[in-house]
């Protein structure tokens, strides 16, 4: 079996899910056609510096070498022919398999989160990051698609039949990133000696509710409290990883209502990761999610315990290891994957 990831590498899933089925025996291969500063490893991307240049590296691959997998595993509502997706009807009657794997504003309806939920992303999100080709993306996959996945289980209400696949982490590449950069925690009691550290990575800071976390962190720092947001932006994601691997806490987004793979990485670290999860969703969760559930209202309270009672860190921070490799590991999550594409029709 000859499995195509792509043609977008969100979040790294795709290199990744490759990486791991190849690793399970199985013929893998992961394009990126939209390269991002994050630098997420992808066994190939298309490397023109011009549009132009991406198109034609693009067609070359279309022509030469696209037929010669059996199972496409689209991300981002995108196919081999871009938001169009054109060619997932051709795919189907060329005996093709075909999945798709949604991951956030490629599916999630903003004007149906807007007057269902009091508080969403979508409501603050301007001008909105909503894919364009959404209505055409879950048509066509409703229609052709063998399998539909959702990375987060907010989104299920948009895809019925979807199933919830975890963000996959590479966690060996994880360790091997925190163990080869020199970061250090900086030497002292958190919260006596220097500030409490709280990591925060938003990719979209409105999305993710930054000037929230923004004003508790400041209204706790006048409470007293020793307390130092650390803003984790513009960083490929080794960077990133190893400047959150020196923080105490983390705080991934208090408005869409499910965690992202932010809150992955954090935990995988070990860091006791504060995130707003709706309720209806929470119980779509793995029973033992250790993620610090908190609300626009109740954050800076939540988080003024947390920053007090640092013996509470150590247990959450095992649990969260735990938990991540139990659900979001790259190899539990590839299996999950290479179950789909050889479930009968």
């Amino acid at each position: 079996m000859k499995i195509f990831h792509g043609p977008k590498n969100t979040g790294g899933m795709a290199g990744v899910l490759a990486k791991a089925q190849r690793q399970l025996g199985y013929d893998a291969w992961s394009i990126n056609y939209h390269p991002t500063g994050f630098d997420f490893p992808c066994d190939e991307t298309l490397s023109s510096p011009t549009t132009t240049g991406r198109i034609g590296q693009w067609a070359l691959f279309l022509l030469t070498r696209s037929m010669r997998f059996d199972v496409f595993h689209f991300y981002f509502g995108e196919s081999l022919c871009g938001p169009k997706l054109w060619d997932v009807p051709w795919l189907k009657r060329m005996g093709k398999r075909v999945f798709f794997y949604f991951c956030g504003c490629d599916i999630r309806d903003s004007k149906h989160t807007i007057a269902t939920y009091e508080t969403s992303a979508c409501a603050v999100c301007w001008p909105m990051n909503c894919s364009r080709n959404r209505k055409r993306a879950r048509r066509i996959a409703l229609e052709y698609a063998d399998g539909i996945f959702v990375s987060t289980p907010d989104l299920l209400e948009y895809v019925p039949g979807a199933t919830l696949l975890p963000q996959p982490i590479n966690l060996e590449r994880l360790e091997a990133i925190v163990s080869r950069h020199n970061d250090a925690t900086p030497p002292g009691r958190p919260g006596v000696d220097r500030p409490v550290r709280l990591a925060h990575a938003p990719s979209n800071p409105k999305m993710k509710g930054t000037d929230i976390i923004v004003d508790a962190v400041n209204r706790l720092n006048k409470q007293g409290l020793k307390l130092e947001l650390v803003l984790v932006q513009n960083k490929t994601y080794a960077e990133a990883m190893s400047i959150c691997a020196t923080c105490d806490l983390g705080v991934d987004q208090l408005l869409i209502g499910a965690y992202g793979q932010c809150a992955v990485e954090m935990m995988a670290l070990g860091i006791p990761t504060c995130c707003y999860i709706r309720p209806d969703v929470l119980r779509l969760y793995h029973q033992d999610c250790p993620i610090i559930n908190v609300s626009v209202d109740d954050f800076a309270e939540t988080l003024g315990r947390w920053v007090t009672h640092p013996e509470w860190w150590a247990q959450t921070g095992e649990k969260s290891k735990r938990y991540v490799k139990e659900v979001h590991d790259m190899y539990a999550v590839a299996g999950m994957c290479i179950n789909a594409y050889q479930k009968d029709s």
